[in-house]
């Protein structure tokens, strides 16, 4: 008998946990606690009156639609909103989402995220599946990951929202092209906006990174453009990385601690930026092209079938073709650009191979070593340079 009464609490413990649905029009107010998952399915709509409080443990899956101003949605490691292929409809305008493992999941649609706080989730808001939201005047403030993760060629309008204290990565693009990023402000990250993968090409612009361990992280053949954004007091204001290509203008970089970082043959295009009191305006390091000629492939083919974004699998394969660097000649573009007051007041008496001490390159440092062997370091061109600034008037 024990053993049948086990058998049977077994199998009750193993009955899956059945979500309430919406099928029509519901409301809340008051304080709603949400103890099992609740999901509105596609003619439902769900409507949560202003300063309704929702505590929650369970999930609240939406299919149909959602409107909710002024609501606090709260819980302990509770999984959070999810919003499958929601349209216009469903808008979501000063809430405040914590403690969840997602905040609000966006799979497609376009819903509107308007003035919210996503604070101490796991992850702020992810947006998948080729969605095209509105994330707007908002504030993600110290999720322990991520504050908002595009993935999935997400279209999305991503504007003035603050990016503040986040565990590991403010915005992280991973195979995007959001239709709008800018007027975004980052600060006290350890790396402000991550862009990474093929197919990362977004327009960054308008943006203030400030006080951030890395203000942008570029990766794995991105090729953003950077444009019209302000990097100041950063340990380091852009980081490029494996085979990492953006085209780098009109920003203005001002007392970081080293401008633009650039590694493992990345070769960006830097023109019509200013550069203010950097400690260093732009270091080399592991950059060789002689390297990318002879190790590049190979070292990308390692990486070919590895996991994505936070233990994702890969969704498309890239040709080498396609990641391959052209016209390597040994050099890094960075011709047009301001340098300072006091540097250029240097340079119109300087010759033209002159060794600049706010660049850091192969004239510092000739070879490098790996595998046991010696690379040649890779050269910044600079020459011509600007005699004037180019952002005065332009950033705020």
């Amino acid at each position: 008998m024990p053993a049948l009464i086990c058998c049977l609490l077994l199998q009750l413990l193993a009955q899956p946990v059945m979500a309430r649905v919406i099928t029509s029009v519901e409301h809340w107010q008051g304080e709603v606690r949400i103890d099992e998952p609740v999901r509105v399915d596609a003619d439902g709509q769900l409507i949560i009156a202003p300063n309704t409080q929702v505590i929650a443990s369970a999930s609240l899956e939406v299919a149909g639609r959602l409107q909710a101003t002024d609501v606090t949605f709260s819980g302990v490691n509770w999984p959070g909103i999810v919003l499958k292929g929601a349209d216009l409809e469903t808008v979501l305008t000063r809430c405040r989402v914590s403690g969840a493992t997602t905040g609000i999941s966006v799979i497609g649609g376009a819903p509107r995220l308007s003035k919210l706080v996503l604070e101490k989730n796991r992850v702020g808001i992810e947006l998948r599946q080729k969605s095209s939201a509105l994330v707007e005047d908002s504030l993600f403030r110290e999720n322990t990951r991520v504050g908002l993760f595009l993935k999935d060629d997400v279209s999305a309008v991503v504007r003035g929202n603050r990016f503040e204290q986040q565990g590991k990565f403010g915005v992280y693009i991973y195979r995007s092209q959001p239709e709008v990023f800018r007027d975004n402000r980052f600060e006290l990250n350890p790396t402000g906006l991550m862009i990474s993968h093929f197919g990362s090409d977004p327009l960054i612009e308008k943006n203030i990174f400030r006080n951030n361990r890395t203000g942008v992280l570029v990766d794995r053949t991105a090729k953003p453009q950077l444009r019209g954004n302000l990097f100041e007091d950063n340990e380091i204001g852009i980081d490029l990385y494996r085979r990492s290509d953006p085209h780098i203008l009109k920003n203005r970089l001002s007392k970081n601690r080293q401008a633009i970082r650039i590694r493992y043959s990345s070769y960006p295009r830097i023109e019509q930026n200013d550069f203010i009191a950097n400690e260093s305006a732009l270091v080399l390091a592991f950059q060789s092209s002689r390297w990318e000629t002879q190790k590049g492939q190979a070292a990308r083919q390692k990486q070919v079938g590895a996991v994505g974004a936070f233990g994702g699998k890969n969704q498309k394969q890239v040709s080498e073709d396609q990641r391959r660097a052209k016209g390597l000649d040994g050099t890094v573009d960075a011709r047009n650009n301001w340098w300072g007051e006091p540097e250029t007041r240097l340079l119109e008496s300087a010759p033209a191979d002159a060794n600049l001490v706010w660049i850091l390159d192969g004239r510092d440092t000739p070879t490098f070593e790996e595998g046991g062997q010696t690379y040649p370091l890779d050269r910044v061109r600079w020459l011509p340079f600007s005699p004037h600034a180019w952002t005065d008037g332009v950033l705020k």
